[in-house]
């Protein structure tokens, strides 16, 4: 275990800048399932980040954070997890939010230390957005049309629509080949052409252009980069000087419950100040922020900073609107009403994340119903669970160590602290875990080894995991607090995977397929299939995409299914 830390520091020191050395500029694209939508409905997304230089993706950011913005400012806001450079997740729209334009932006650690960085540039898009149940409005943002001026507004000329790749549809398959010389991954979109303008916005051959003529820029070093997940800041609420003595040397901690390895520890700065490097949480969670032993007559508390910059924009051009549109908006209402009602059916495709390895799969596991049930964990410990040992500390209470399996000395009772978790939300003062009921506790997991967690030295981690998963019965000390915190969002595709068979879902789906991480190899014949709605009309299928050498990828066609 030593050993991984010692390579995990060295290659994380191995991406960082040498003096004198040009950090890396990049640039972020986001692809959407379409550019029209309602209010309610998921804007289903895939980012690009690439190194701006090079027209490559990135490898150095693990986050890009995505913001939607209506005149008066941001009005939702979304994190994608990235993987050398690549990212999908779901942006949902509020049921409230007013008929209008808004714009989309995204961008990286990177970039918000980058000086002067225009949040509104390359990296942004505008999307529209009708509020079927309300007469609510962007302000000054609608225009009202007739339906001949409103048909003036599609373009003439349709502009190229197929680079680096060929694309078509037949028969409920979408085939399409990869004409570049190195594998391409992209985004691939099947939705409902329902006569709706769509937005002048640069597709990702235009990204890629502009990008590459960015040239050097400059950064001020103030924000770390997000190398291996989201670097969240923060600092201790009622933070004084005279707290200087007691806080200074002591550590912070964040953790979300579960049953996985979601803690990040952070030791407190001379300030105050706190930085917690993540390998990024997912979902939107309730996050347990504390600080390891510290008085409890101390009123002071963690507070976690929001990531999102909330620029000043200008607004995006009004949106236009035609009395023709009602039959659109109608069908675009009920298919976000019914994925809404039938979204238990789980018709989303969940896709590989990147776990939290700190503790791995080498847990020494106890189901307690596979045991004598005990009226106390103490009598546990003592009966079946060997790997742990009670000693009594300086205030008479009871320390937890853990029987520690080092190869180098062989087994051996940990010297260092043990760091003990109810439902994976560290619990340092231990005599509450010996006292907790066990009747609550489904197994407790042992990892008889040294970690490293923030700088935080433990002799093992013993985990006790409840049924319910959210420490039931458990009060926390008077430093703790509990915050929602957004996490990065977990990738999805909209493949109808798991769609019933038997006919009972009312299938009026306006998206019929997206997937944000698709990978085909060189001259690679790709097929997929598409299951069609319950509706007829005219279909698109768009494609947008980045080979490995920077070459970018673009494809669009239609079909009408009569």
């Amino acid at each position: 275990m030593k050993k991984q830390i010692i390579l995990f520091v060295a290659a994380l020191l191995a991406t960082l800048p040498l003096p004198g050395q040009e950090r890396v500029v990049e640039r972020t694209y986001i692809s959407t399932d379409k550019d029209v939508y309602v209010a309610g409905d998921a804007v289903w997304y895939s980012a690009f980040c690439v190194d701006a230089a090079r027209g490559t993706l990135s490898p150095v950011s693990s986050v890009a954070y995505l913001e939607l913005h209506s005149p008066e400012g941001m009005v939702v806001s979304s994190k994608v997890a990235l993987s050398d450079g690549r990212g999908g997740g779901r942006l949902m729209l509020p049921n409230a939010l007013p008929t209008g334009n808004y714009r989309l932006i995204a961008y990286t650690a990177q970039n918000k230390d980058e000086v002067d960085y225009d949040y509104a540039g390359i990296a942004g898009k505008t999307i529209s957005v009708f509020n079927v149940f309300s007469n609510d409005r962007v302000s000054d943002g609608v225009e009202v049309v007739t339906p001949e001026e409103y048909a003036a507004l599609k373009p003439l000329t349709e502009p190229e629509k197929t680079t680096g790749m060929t694309l078509s549809y037949e028969n409920g398959v979408v085939t399409l080949v990869n004409q570049c010389d190195s594998p391409a991954t992209f985004s691939l979109s099947v939705f409902h052409d329902d006569g709706f303008v769509s937005n002048d916005n640069p597709d990702i051959r235009q990204f890629l252009a502009e990008s590459r003529r960015v040239g050097a820029r400059r950064f001020r070093g103030a924000i770390p980069p997000d190398y291996e997940g989201e670097v969240i800041r923060g600092h201790v609420v009622g933070f004084s000087e005279a707290m200087i003595p007691q806080l200074i040397g002591k550590y912070a901690f964040i953790s979300t419950p579960s049953n996985k390895s979601d803690v990040y520890a952070a030791p407190i700065g001379q300030d105050g100040s706190l930085t917690f490097f993540t390998s990024n949480i997912y979902g939107n969670k309730e996050c347990v922020c504390e600080i390891e032993g510290i008085d409890p007559k101390l009123s002071c508390h963690v507070e976690l900073f929001s990531p999102f910059v909330n620029p000043k924009l200008e607004a995006a051009a009004p949106l236009r609107i035609a009395s023709n549109l009602s039959d659109a908006l109608k069908a675009r209402s009920v298919s976000m009403q019914v994925e809404r009602r039938f979204e238990a059916d789980t018709l989303f495709d969940w896709l590989p994340v990147r776990d939290n390895g700190l503790f791995g799969e080498e847990a020494i596991r106890y189901i307690l119903d596979d045991y004598t049930r005990f009226p106390t964990m103490a009598e546990d410990f003592v009966e079946f669970i060997s790997e742990i040992s009670l000693r009594r500390n300086a205030s008479g209470g009871r320390d937890i160590r853990i029987q520690l399996d080092e190869r180098q000395s062989g087994l051996s009772f940990s010297q260092e602290k043990t760091l003990t978790m109810l439902d994976g939300v560290p619990v340092f003062n231990q005599e509450k875990i010996v006292q907790y009921d066990p009747l609550l506790v489904e197994s407790v997991n042992i990892y008889p080894h040294t970690y490293f967690i923030g700088g935080r030295i433990f002799g093992g981690v013993a985990n006790f995991v409840t049924y319910k998963r959210n420490l039931p019965s458990f009060t926390f000390d008077g430093s703790a607090r509990i915050i929602d915190w957004q996490g990065v969002s977990y990738p999805m595709a909209y493949a109808l995977g798991s769609m019933p068979k038997d006919g009972r879902y009312p299938d009026y789906r306006q998206t019929i397929y997206w997937h944000p991480l698709q990978t085909v190899q060189p001259g690679e014949d790709l097929q997929i299939p598409c299951k069609l709605p319950d509706y007829k009309g005219r279909f698109r299928v768009v494609v947008e995409g980045l080979s490995s050498d920077g070459k970018p990828l673009r494809a669009e066609t239609s079909f009408d299914v009569e």
